[in-house]
């Protein structure tokens, strides 16, 4: 319940206990000496009653209160822990992925390298056997 609700409950309480109690006495026999004396009765009785009630509520609101902040802090704490974690963890993939890539980037250069290198190989081929066929074929 709200605190509106609850406020709400115990002033309805109250008003329906004096609105009670007061058809109570007035549709009683009595004379009117003990009439108001035993409405002032029941009027001390029910502000007694709204007093009490008043505290209860007061103490209950306030216990409530408390709980809900140390919850609040608990679960405060419980989220940022696991976005710690999460944070840790996106951290470390970013910098396996980093360094994975890093490598990956290595390889193919060395891979460029290599082929580039067979090619000027097989180039260097080519041409001695073109000059080779070359002289061949003039000195025939």
């Amino acid at each position: 319940m709200s605190k509106m609700d609850t406020k709400d409950f115990f002033i309805g309480a109250v008003v329906g206990g004096i609105i009670g109690a007061a058809s109570a006495i007035l549709l009683a026999p009595k004379s009117g000496k003990e009439l108001r004396h035993d409405i002032n009765e029941k009027a001390m009785t029910a502000k007694e009653k709204t007093i009490e009630l008043t505290n209860t509520a007061m103490e209950r609101g306030t216990e409530y209160s408390q709980i809900a902040k140390e919850k609040t802090n608990e679960w405060s704490q419980a989220a940022k822990e696991q976005w710690d974690k999460v944070s840790d963890k996106s951290k470390d993939l970013t910098e396996k992925f980093t360094n994975k890539g890093e490598e990956l980037l290595e390889e193919s250069k060395n891979t460029v390298n290599d082929t580039i290198e067979e090619g000027k190989e097989l180039a260097d081929k080519v041409v001695k056997e073109i000059e080779e066929t070359k002289d061949k074929v003039s000195q025939k």
